[in-house]
Order: structure tokens, then sequence, then C-alpha cells
């Protein structure tokens, strides 16, 4: 994940601050943004698949992908569900996306 670029970083961390808005204020509707943050996850998805492809199999990055995958199903139980927005979901989502950023930081 090294080569994650830094304006895919700043989309995610961009997507972290939405979800932030989204937990403090609570509201029943709020998808635009959740829908932001689904598109950011999907394409850290998307990059995980393509270096693995690149580069094969190894325990780090497939964690990573398992990680992310386990994210993004968190976000769309939390953010579809049959009626209004989960939030206890949708900070699940939030806390993991948001130690994905910081591991990927340190990188």
């Amino acid at each position: 994940m090294s080569v994650w670029s830094g304006a895919e970083r700043e989309r995610c961390a961009g997507a972290l601050e939405a979800l932030d808005r989204v937990l403090e204020e609570k509201p029943e509707r709020l998808h635009e943004e959740v829908r932001g943050v689904l598109h950011c996850l999907i394409g850290l998805r998307d990059h995980l698949i393509l270096e693995r492809r690149r580069h094969g199999a190894s325990p780090d990055p497939d964690s990573r992908l398992e990680h992310v995958n386990a994210v993004i199903s968190v976000m769309t139980s939390g953010s579809f569900p049959v009626v209004g927005l989960n939030h206890d979901r949708l900070k699940q989502a939030r806390d993991l996306l948001a130690a994905i950023l910081d591991t990927a930081r340190r990188e």
C-alpha cells in the first residue's frame, strides 16, 4: 500500500471527516456523504486488488484487503438499512477507516 497516492489519501481523509460530521449531526438521511465514503473505500479496495495482481499474494496486503472489504460491508449495512441511518454501524466503519488511514500515513 506504499504506492497509495497522496490524492487517494486526501480523498479518504475527506471521507473520514464526512463520517465524523454524519456521526456528530446524526441525521436520518445524508446519503451523498455516505456515498463519498463508499467511493473512497471502493477505490482503496480496487487499488489493493491491482497491487495484489501485480505483486502476488502476501499476508500484509491481503489482510488490508480483508479489512477494507469489512469496512465496505459495515458502511453498506449502516448507511442503507431499511429505515434511516444506523449510526452505530457508521461509527464502527469510521473507526475502521481511521485505522486504515493511520496505517497508510505511517508508510
